[in-house]
């Protein structure tokens, strides 16, 4: 479990009585299901689709959710089916579509453990759908992904209870993209308050405004008791909820452990990468290749400090628990000779025996290197650093 520093607002009365997180908060994950979107521009093959699906199991998603009516949707399941894993494997599709019963059927002939049918009519086209899939003794699941009445929502939770429903996920459609985390809260409370013993409840936001995680974890904390995530945030309308991000934010800020092993989250997100060739941002949290970096000024300015009295030369958990590692990069925008001086101490150079001249030289050395790189990202690694240190001192400057 992480536990990042403490803010002390966070623990007064009034930040607690916010909160009321299911008994077991969990993820499911529909990676399979965005890459299978053309808006991925992924590179996949079916196999890729089900190695990383195995992945996501092995790391402790409770459901795979894959479209059985997009291109490899029957085969990705037929091959997750194949290798007994943890996580449910749960086909979806339109249950408006006129092939709806069809793919249902061919859906729990290739193996699927539910049925998850996206924005039925009503109650009752529902449990004709549904029924065929019970008899099948296979789960069944639906998704909010249209317009409707709140009270036709309250209908069909209610005939889902009576169904055995495993779960009732709600979409950014449904929500109109225009869901903030103060309305997921009212939301999801007033689901729970008017069908009490209503199943769980997902969550499913795209990240249009930048806020699918902040609004996911309102939705947790009134109740929900899953967010549907993507790794490394992949999806349309800029992309889902990202996994690394939810789940590291809910441990180390909320204490709450959502079952994903998150010193893994960094080998699974560059499976998805290699496996895609969808790279996201350097700078992406959690997972990112830079998502744990310092500027080598601000190192320097606290180096003398204790780690954990440090305010920007330090992160707020281990890069380690999450699979990552730290970085530290040297760039002219912010280098001086007191933060050279710095690092020669740290790279166990006496500095009495270094000359303010061979400092600036340094620091010329730095601002000719990347002039000649031209390149993004306009940094170098502290390694390169340290040897461009040693070429400069080594030269006698």
């Amino acid at each position: 479990m992480l536990i990042a520093d403490k803010f002390e607002f966070n623990d007064v009365p009034e930040a607690k009585a916010q909160l009321n997180f299911a008994p077991e908060t969990y993820i499911v994950d529909s990676t399979i299901r965005s890459l299978q979107s053309g808006v991925s521009g992924s590179l996949h093959t079916a196999s890729d689709m089900i190695e990383i699906g195995a992945a996501l199991s092995d790391i402790g998603v409770r459901e795979l959710i894959v479209n059985l009516s997009w291109k490899d949707g029957f085969t990705v399941a037929e091959g997750l089916a194949e290798k007994n894993l943890s996580a449910r494997v749960v086909g979806t599709f339109r249950a408006r579509h006129p092939m709806a019963e069809t793919w249902a059927k061919d859906g729990i002939a290739a193996g699927c453990d539910e049925i998850c049918f996206e924005s039925a009519n009503d109650a009752d086209h529902f449990s004709r759908l549904a029924d065929p899939v019970r008899e099948s003794n296979r789960g069944v699941s639906h998704g909010f992904a249209e317009a409707y009445a709140y009270k036709e929502v309250v209908d069909i939770v209610r005939a889902g209870v009576a169904l055995g429903c495993r779960s009732q996920s709600f979409h950014d459609s449904y929500f109109r993209f225009a869901l903030t985390p103060e309305g997921a809260k009212a939301f999801y409370s007033a689901l729970r308050r008017d069908v009490p013993d209503a199943p769980p409840l997902y969550i499913h936001l795209s990240n249009f405004y930048g806020n699918a995680t902040m609004t996911a974890i309102a939705s947790l904390a009134a109740g929900a008791s899953a967010a549907d995530v993507c790794m490394n945030g992949i999806g349309h309308h800029c992309g889902h909820i990202q996994m690394a991000e939810i789940v590291t934010a809910l441990a180390a800020l909320y204490g709450v452990d959502a079952g994903v092993k998150l010193d893994r989250l960094t080998e699974v997100s560059h499976l998805v990468r290699e496996r895609t060739g969808f790279n996201g941002p350097l700078h992406s949290p959690v997972t990112g290749d830079n998502g744990f970096m310092i500027d080598g000024a601000y190192w320097a300015a606290e180096a003398h400090i204790p780690y954990e009295e440090r305010i920007h030369a330090k992160f707020p958990i281990d890069p380690r628990a999450v699979g990552n590692v730290e970085t530290v990069v040297w760039a002219p925008g912010t280098i001086n000779t007191g933060s050279v001086r710095s690092k020669l101490g740290a790279m166990g150079i006496d500095n009495a025996t270094v000359t303010d001249g061979s400092v600036e030289h340094i620091i010329f050395a730095l601002e000719d290197l990347l002039r000649q790189r031209n390149t993004y990202p306009n940094w170098v690694t502290d390694r390169e650093f340290e040897q461009l240190c040693r070429d400069v001192l080594r030269r006698g400057y």
